[in-house]
């Protein structure tokens, strides 16, 4: 419980950095232009919760070493604690070991059976599945993974693809699969993080009402946190209107009853984010 504690505290301390800024910023890696997680990775470098190479690029379409995506956990979830680690092929002159120590004090990775940490290994997008699971302390869904095509592919991590698949932590891809054993790009697991972050801020960033007066109308607004930008916010599908003058994004239905359900769809920094209100009576607090 403390653990999780600690863990929450961490995730709301890098909100704030993380949704600050929804532009690329000026000094962002020269080859992340056009890429589908742009935004995103110029945010995370912005923040200093990411960083490139010296050569000024990033490389998101490349491999990420276990070891880099430990740095990268540990900056997204606040991990600070060290504890003393003993892997074979971890020396103690490599600039990953606060990573590793820290990473095995918060508990979400302990090694291989055979002593070793293989921390300039590629991490494989099931293992970054499992990791997430035990961070988030998800439940475990094996029917969830059912939904993949590849899904004969997950033998030790099904249950872990499906909890991270049905908290919208981590996606497939467009023919249908989740390739679990390909290694995950370091843009891939920035955007996974980053869903987490999201995930975590929806209930303190957005407001959402649907209110129907005596007539029969509807009447749906959504407001998000000013320094929030969405780029498209629905309401069952239909698209609502920004208005500038009081920052909501406004809609009207004529198709609804009181206690009927809407859901809200907005697209955020390329990541689509849902929730579900229930219309109520005008009159209502």
């Amino acid at each position: 419980m403390i653990r999780r504690i600690r863990k929450l505290l961490g995730i709301i301390m890098v909100i704030s950095l993380v949704m600050s800024v929804f532009s690329i910023p000026s000094h962002a890696a020269s080859d992340i232009g056009g890429h589908w997680a742009e935004k995103v990775i110029g945010n995370w470098i912005e923040k200093g919760l990411a960083k490139g190479y010296p050569d000024g690029t990033f490389k998101p379409n490349n491999n990420i070493s276990r070891a880099e995506f430990m740095s990268l956990v540990n900056n997204a979830f606040g991990y600070t604690q060290e504890i003393e680690i003993n892997f074979s092929d971890v020396l103690e002159n490599k600039w990953y070991v606060p990573a590793i120590k820290k990473a095995v004090a918060a508990g979400y990775i302990s090694g291989y059976t055979d002593g070793t940490m293989r921390p300039e290994a590629p991490i494989t997008r099931e293992e970054v599945a499992v990791i997430l699971t035990r961070i988030m302390e998800l439940d475990l869904d094996e029917e969830a993974a059912e939904a993949f095509n590849d899904k004969d592919m997950l033998k030790w991590s099904k249950a872990y693809v499906g909890a991270v698949a049905a908290a919208k932590y981590m996606v497939g891809y467009p023919d249908g699969n989740f390739n679990p054993l390909n290694n995950i790009t370091r843009g891939e697991a920035i955007f996974a993080l980053n869903n987490i972050i999201l995930s975590k801020s929806d209930e303190d960033e957005v407001q959402a009402l649907a209110k129907q007066d005596f007539l029969g109308i509807t009447y749906i607004r959504v407001r998000w946190n000013q320094d929030i930008k969405p780029s498209v916010v629905k309401a069952n599908g239909q698209d609502l209107t920004y208005d500038s003058n009081d920052g909501q994004w406004k809609g009207t239905a004529l198709d609804l009853h009181i206690g009927d359900e809407v859901e809200i769809i907005s697209i955020v920094d390329g990541v689509e984010k849902k929730m579900v209100i229930t219309v109520k009576d005008i009159l209502d607090n």
